[in-house]
């Protein structure tokens, strides 16, 4: 557990604290206590002995951009489980994702044993489902759902594939034909620049706002992405792609050169 980033996080930290996120018995906090103040030395302070310790001024900022999402992970992953969020914390997003276990189990060893998966896929042009065999590459938890990039060996061709539409997936005996090997995969292999910038439709003082918050330090922000992720990664961001069309307030981000992504579109799913 870094306690250091619960502080950072926190503003504060005490024995009672490192109990809770720990289990840990009060004798052993207080050692990971006392290890915490020798360490950080006159970067913080303590009113007293029993008192929590704080930033003896601002938190000093890390070399690195960090988001609250990381210590949400880190404290959601502590011994304490649950009981260790703050009761103030609140994540509204909604994960409507509905993948079955055994599905995605049958995906991930053939994707680490490079076999084939025998799947009844449902999609918008076949609602009701169709047999398919893939060889699955590669797993990715997307914005708003869990996809995986496979070969489709009917299509002869690399596809993204929404894991809760898949029905059933079980292994097949069949090796992965060099076709299939993941580096023969260009829409996963081959990165595209993302530049980002404010949509220009807003006022000076509005762009200046959205840099200040998406790119603090910068006018713009540059995502080095996987292009068959590209799409996701924009329309997640609601990042406009033709500024006369997509317009404030719906869209607040823009890219930079549209014609530098050239025919990027949408992954076909299969």
């Amino acid at each position: 557990m870094d306690l250091e980033t619960v502080l950072r996080w926190e503003g504060e930290l005490d024995n009672a604290r490192i109990r809770q996120l720990l289990g840990v018995k009060p004798v052993w906090a207080s050692r990971l206590l006392a290890e915490l103040i020798e360490r950080l030395g006159a970067l913080i302070k303590r009113p007293n002995k029993r008192g929590p310790i704080v930033w003896a001024s601002p938190a000093p900022r890390s070399s690195s951009r960090q988001s609250p999402d990381a210590y949400l992970k880190l404290v959601a992953s502590a011994p304490g489980g649950a009981d260790a969020l703050l009761p103030c914390l609140h994540d509204a997003r909604i994960d409507l994702t509905a993948v079955q276990p055994s599905v995605f189990s049958a995906v991930v060893q053939a994707a680490k044993s490079g076999a084939g998966v025998k799947i009844i896929y449902r999609s918008m042009n076949h609602p009701e489902g169709l047999p398919r065999v893939v060889f699955p590459h590669a797993l990715v938890r997307a914005p708003r759902r869990w996809h995986m990039r496979a070969w489709c060996t009917e299509r002869r061709d690399f596809r993204d594939f929404v894991l809760s539409r898949v029905q059933t997936a079980e292994a097949v005996e069949a090796s992965r034909p060099p076709e299939a090997a993941e580096g023969r995969d260009a829409g996963w292999t081959r990165m595209v620049d993302l530049r980002l910038i404010p949509h220009p439709s807003l006022t000076e003082a509005q762009q200046n706002l959205i840099a200040a918050e998406m790119f603090p330090g910068a006018r713009a922000k540059r995502l080095r992405v996987r292009r068959s992720l590209a799409m996701y990664v924009l329309q997640d961001l609601r990042v406009a792609l033709d500024v006369k069309r997509d317009l404030p307030p719906e869209f607040q981000l823009a890219l930079a050169s549209p014609q530098d992504i050239g025919d990027l579109v949408p992954e076909a799913k299969a």
